[in-house]
């Protein structure tokens, strides 16, 4: 008998320790944001002008880097990992240590639009076709090597960012 107690006993002790998952209750919720991946960084040497975003775009932006040209401080390099993943580096922050542009394969979202602002920084849109946009950190246009030549070369006009709930 006491084999028997001993067995429903622990039957019951590993019930509880599993969590009670049984079907129709709901496990455990995460409530934490998660912080965004950081954007392999190019090597200081190496940096030019660093684009993230959309392996789409990788054709596009390496035409036009090869048409622009450019030193080793000026070169541009994508560092294609995917749109949102490039939108959360861009947002991240403005200086050397962000990125100066995101090629993205569809118009950047209000969330971040939201993301970028709550950051200080103001951006430009360029529509390089159908599907194809380069957002530019304004405050890299004027202070990265070549940023301002190499947005120059698509000959396409920018327009600012704005947040989309505030605008009339």
């Amino acid at each position: 008998m006491t084999n028997k107690f001993l067995l429903a006993s622990a039957l019951a002790a590993a019930t509880l320790i599993a969590g009670c998952q049984f079907p129709g209750t709901e496990g455990p919720r995460q409530t934490a944001a998660l912080t965004p991946p950081p954007a392999p960084r190019p090597p200081p040497e190496e940096r030019g002008i660093w684009i993230v975003g959309s392996p789409a775009l990788r054709g596009p932006v390496q035409s036009s880097s090869d048409k622009f040209g450019g030193g080793p401080d000026t070169r541009p390099r994508l560092v294609a990992e995917g749109t949102a993943p490039g939108f959360r580096a861009f947002c991240a922050g403005v200086g050397l240590e962000h990125p100066d542009m995101v090629a993205s394969d569809r118009p950047i979202t209000a969330a971040e639009t939201k993301r970028c602002q709550a950051k200080g920084i103001t951006l430009s849109e360029y529509a390089l076709g159908p599907k194809r946009f380069l957002y530019v950190k304004d405050a890299h246009m004027g202070s990265v090597p070549g940023v301002r030549d190499f947005v120059g070369s698509w000959n396409v006009p920018g327009k600012p960012v704005r947040d989309p709930t505030t605008a009339s």
